[in-house]
């Protein structure tokens, strides 16, 4: 089984938490909507997911 992405890059990894916290958890607007709107980006995109 291969590694987690990132798992050698602790500062990284701990960015990319900080990062995806920041976008997910302030604001007003539902959680679950800002997740499918990236799911939906990224399916524009043409990423697998």
């Amino acid at each position: 089984m291969s590694a987690p992405p990132l798992s050698g890059h602790a500062s990284a990894r701990a960015t990319l938490d900080a990062h995806v916290s920041a976008l997910l958890e302030s604001g007003s607007i539902d959680r679950r909507v800002k997740e499918l709107v990236g799911v939906m980006v990224a399916w524009l995109n043409a990423c697998e997911y």
